[in-house]
């Protein structure tokens, strides 16, 4: 019985620590990096709390007064209160990547995120003013959404799931933008070109196929338009608390189908007579369309002389890359993005920000992310390679874009962005100057030089409809600079329309530049000398970027040949064209006809309370606002319960629940989770501690916890006798014998990330083993029960041990997943721990893999070895190569357990040790699952058809180990097999690997099936 109960505890301990738990929580993955430390204060307003690291300047000023005015905004939507909101705010991009407040990646593209436990909304400055201004209104209505979700008693935050993705971030946009937006109309446009303007229910089940954001906004200015912008809050809960088919029903008396097919003909009423014959046929010729490239091809840039253009593409499916080619064949002939995988670069900016070619076209300047910062790397492109040859972090200004090579090549022209202000900068490449152009609270952005160097085009809302007091921010206009005076010039050409993009012609007498004066997003043309102005395109739809503010065209600054991108069909192209190619068409210089823009259900709309609100702006005087320090007090976050429950019998009574708290500060630099469990007796009751300090680069935290383990062990006596205390009488005896292992343990771990693709790991922990045996005698007499007695038995105790644990990595990740596990990129972690106390053991750890996409399949290799030393190398429990996850065919339940003893047959002892080596090859066909990635596109089953080499041993002696095909009866010899398996993605939740094997050492079956459940594939 001792011996017996001995093997089950250290079988309980073992299992804790043959291979150390990772605090941290991943063995594998990438970063978030905290790379700089903010020192926030709070600057107050009357309803929110904005946390911020660039003081009282004016533009943190103007961002308080527009927070209120957002407040305003919505509170007459919601009619809803809002007191002390915090609201954290990051002087750029990069800066905001690295909060804490969000604990995943943050990309390039997500423009602020509201966090719905403390309705925490986490905004950076944009480029923009104007950007800033939407995001920081987009975001307060995430803050408004689950304000009302929080206070309302009958709903909690799981009646979120109720609330379809494109009504949250539709509605978010409308109360945002308004009904009228030309972004939206373009796509709402192409829709109806193209007959494919989406039921509710296709909207809800195929969020990928129509984006959220713009059909949500379309969807949610249709309800507003035709019921009224009262509709909003109603709509909203109803649809939480009902689920959306119910709230249709109670709030318009109309199912979800006739309301689909009523917001369907008000879309296309709103957008047909817009829309003529060949209004989207392109100009020049084609370039790069999803038929010979990806869905998204975008940012075209031109080299001086036209022959030769990058461009920003999805074409290797998993990744996005800036392509270069050869515009006489479209021959792609290098990836410039292969210089910004490098293991210190974390990203580049592709959504907003484009690159430029040198005036020899034999260099290139981009804008890379790396340590927190913008940096302009210099690439030598005349090669077969991408060389490059210099990294320049930019001293003084926080974050840039948009590089512009001057024409005598010894400068580059760049729009930065310094506490929130946007200006026009230089920097001379010889001698590492930064020049400031302007120095401004305007927006400076989209800036190009002149042929002869002197001025610089560049677009700023710096018209009469700009209040910075207010403040209000009105049209980006068309701007020109003298560099050598500094004089601004703002240019008479369509001051009620967004001016984007200016270019010069080569011969520096006109300017090219989009807009949407007409309604639409095309191409003109402004003559410097007789300010007449000339459309260009006449497309339906668009020359667009993903947003606004992304380069859309490029001019050749020798040959005037212009690459843009165009918009059709939901997706992006690019065309290249001659200047006599397009149809110039003289307009009027104060064309300003945005009718076409308008979102459904047109200009019939009821009263437009958002869109008027828009235009109101409130007048807080100065003294409403204050500034305090920040101190990081830890708050409840969430509360939640494991279940509770209560049982009773004639052995006793038990009881079962939980609850697990999350606490932090508003930063989330600390935070701490508490959890305590109840199972069965008093002496079940278990839980833990652990804190996580998120406050500097180095990431640490520490645990304390007890956690009770019980099992029974049963027995029947029916000869027992029991002492009435009178007499002793014959009984039966229902024996209950109670084991307790109580598992009590403190860990410290640390994580310092190098980027956001490398980190160093440590770990130390030490666990305490105690034991409770109890021994329960229940006596019944001509089976009736009369006694029932616990007592502890102590002789029977083991003495408590002691195990400790300590360990250090360093890892690597840049990998890029498909649906079922990494398609691209690498992966390996070196590590060596050290076991005390009780053991003695040093344990080390290799794991390297590497994996290439060439669409549609994926090459991987994984390189595996895992050993212990020491006097106790051999005490835990031996590693088992045959494992599913190791060596697949070999598996334990596929040997039979009655089979004789063979002298030919491999020996399931010769396949595990305290040491093994693994080699893995698998080529890897993406099955069913997203259109262009998978070969059967599918919207729910997820697969991944495997084709599969394995290898490996085990051994407890490297001098015991033989490498012989043939099992050696004395020796550990490797083990192989080949096989097929199919990797099924279970809604991301795991990933199910049915597999048939060859196992090439094994000579009982010919082939052998296996089935398990992994995170992902390796």
């Amino acid at each position: 019985m001792r011996l017996r109960f001995l093997i089950f505890s250290w079988f309980i301990a073992l299992i804790l620590l043959v291979i150390p738990s990772y605090s941290l929580g991943q063995y594998f993955g990438q970063n978030k990096v905290n790379y700089e430390k903010f020192n926030f204060e709070i600057y107050e307003t009357p309803h929110f709390e904005i946390y911020n690291y660039q003081g009282t300047t004016d533009a943190m000023k103007r961002l308080g007064r527009q927070s209120e005015h957002w407040y305003d905004r919505h509170f007459a939507i919601f009619r809803d209160t809002i007191t002390q909101n915090p609201l954290i705010v990051y002087n750029n991009h990069p800066d905001f990547q690295q909060t804490t407040v969000i604990s995943g990646q943050i990309g390039v593209g997500t423009g602020g995120v509201t966090e719905a436990l403390r309705k925490r909304a986490v905004i950076p400055f944009m480029i923009s003013n104007k950007e800033t201004d939407h995001v920081l209104g987009h975001e307060m209505v995430h803050v408004f959404q689950y304000n009302m979700v929080k206070q309302n008693d009958t709903l909690g935050l799981q009646s979120l799931q109720n609330i379809p993705l494109w009504m949250i971030e539709g509605m978010a946009e409308y109360l945002s933008i308004g009904p009228e937006d030309n972004k939206t109309a373009m796509w709402m446009r192409d829709a109806v070109i193209h007959d494919d303007v989406p039921s509710i229910r296709e909207m809800t089940r195929k969020p990928n196929e129509y984006f959220p954001y713009r059909y949500g906004h379309a969807f949610w200015s249709f309800i507003t338009g035709t019921w009224g912008d009262a509709m909003v809050e109603p709509v909203l809960l109803a649809t939480a608390k009902y689920g959306l088919n119910r709230a249709v029903d109670r709030l318009f008396g109309l199912t979800t189908d006739s309301l689909s097919t009523l917001w369907q003909k008000s879309v296309r009423n709103t957008y047909e007579p817009y829309i003529k014959e060949d209004t989207i046929k392109p100009v020049g010729r084609n370039m790069f369309t999803p038929e010979n490239s990806g869905e998204l091809n975008l940012s075209p840039v031109l080299s001086p002389d036209g022959k030769h253009m990058t461009f920003i593409s999805n074409k290797d499916v998993i990744t996005v890359d800036i392509f270069m080619a050869n515009t006489e064949d479209r021959k792609i002939i290098k990836k410039l993005t292969s210089a910004v995988r490098q293991g210190d670069i974390d990203n580049y900016n592709y959504i907003e920000s484009a690159g430029s070619f040198s005036p020899e076209g034999d260099r290139y300047v981009m804008t890379t992310i790396a340590k927190g910062r913008n940096r302009l790397l210099i690439a030598d492109i005349e090669g077969d390679d991408v060389d490059v040859t210099n990294q320049v972090n930019i001293k003084g200004i926080q974050a840039f874009d948009n590089p512009e090579w001057s024409p005598d090549g010894e400068k580059i022209l760049l729009t930065g962005l310094v506490d929130g202000q946007s200006d026009l900068y230089t920097y001379h490449v010889k001698s590492g100057e930064i020049e400031q152009l302007t120095d401004d609270p305007y927006s400076d952005l989209h800036a190009a030089w002149s042929p002869d160097g002197e001025k610089i085009a560049f677009i700023s809302e710096r018209g009469s409809d700009t209040d910075l007091e207010k403040p209000v921010y009105g049209k980006y206009r068309l701007c020109t600079l003298d560099v050598e005076t500094g004089n601004v010039e703002v240019l008479p050409v369509f001051p009620e329309s967004d001016i984007l993009s200016p270019q010069f012609s080569p011969d520096g007498e006109s300017l090219y530049f989009l807009s949407h004066a007409d309604g639409y997003r095309n191409l003109y043309e402004y003559e410097l000398e007789t300010e007449d102005v000339y459309r260009l395109t006449e497309f339906v739809t668009g020359i667009s970027g993903i947003t606004d503010l992304a380069p859309a065209y490029s001019v050749a600054s020798e040959t005037g040949e212009i690459a843009y991108t165009l918009y059709g069909n939901d997706r992006y192209s690019v065309y290249m064209a001659k200047p006599e190619d397009f149809d110039r068409v003289r307009v009027d210089k104060n064309l300003a006809d945005e009718s076409a823009s308008m979102l459904p259900p047109g200009r019939e709309r009821v009263l437009n309370i958002v869109g008027n609100n828009l235009k109101r702006h409130s007048n807080l005087p100065e003294t409403s606002f204050s500034k305090k320090s920040y101190d990081p007090e830890f708050q409840l976050d969430y509360i939640g319960s494991t279940g509770v429950g209560v049982g009773s019998s004639q052995f006793g009574t038990y009881a079962s629940g939980g609850v697990t708290a999350l606490w932090s500060d508003v930063l989330k630099r600390h935070q701490l989770i508490t959890n305590l469990q109840v199972q069965g007796e008093i002496y079940d009751i278990g839980g833990y501690v652990s804190y996580l300090n998120q406050e500097n680069r180095l990431n640490w935290g520490g645990s304390v916890s007890h956690i009770p383990y019980r099992y029974s062990y049963y027995a029947f006596d029916p000869n027992a006798s029991y002492d009435t205390g009178e007499d002793t009488i014959a009984v039966s005896n229902f024996i209950i014998e109670q084991t307790r292992i109580f598992h009590d343990q403190f860990s410290l771990f640390g994580q310092y990330p190098l980027s956001k693709k490398l980190r160093f790991e440590a770990g130390a922990s030490i666990s305490r083993y105690s034991y409770m045996i109890q021994r329960i005698n229940n006596y019944y007499l001509r089976g009736v029960p009369i006694d029932r007695e616990k007592n502890r038995v102590p002789e029977q105790e083991p003495d408590p041990f002691y195990v400790g644990n300590a360990y250090l990595a360093y890892v690597g990740d840049n990998t890029n997943f498909g649906i079922t596990g990494p398609l691209g990129g690498y992966r390996y972690r070196f590590q060596a721990g050290k076991m005390f106390a009780s053991y003695d053991i040093i344990n080390t750890q290799f794991d390297y893999r590497n994996y290439y996409f060439q669409n549609p399949f994926s090459f991987g290799i994984r390189a595996l070895h895992y050993a212990r030393y020491g006097p106790d190398a051999n005490r835990l429990y031996p590693l088992y190569i045959g494992d599913h996850y190791y060596v697949r065919g070999y598996s334990y339940n596929s040997y039979n357990r009655d089979q004789t003893y063979n002298p030919n047959y491999l020996n399931l002892n010769s396949m595990v040790g305290s040491k093994m080596g693994v080699l893995n090859a698998e080529v890897r066909l993406p099955f069913s699952g997203p259109e262009r990635l998978t070969y059967i596109q599918s919207k729910y089953f997820y697969t991944t058809l495997v084709g599969f080499i394995d290898g490996g041993f085990a051994t407890e002696d490297y001098s015991n180990l033989a490498f012989s095909w043939e099992p050696l009866q004395d020796k550990n010899t490797p083990i192989f097999s080949m096989g097929l398996a199919l990797r099924v993605n279970l809604f991301g939740y795991a990933v199910l690997e049915p597999y048939a094997a060859i196992p090439f050492q094994r000579n009982d079956k010919n082939i052998t099936f296996g089935l398990f459940i992994r995170g992902s594939g390796w």
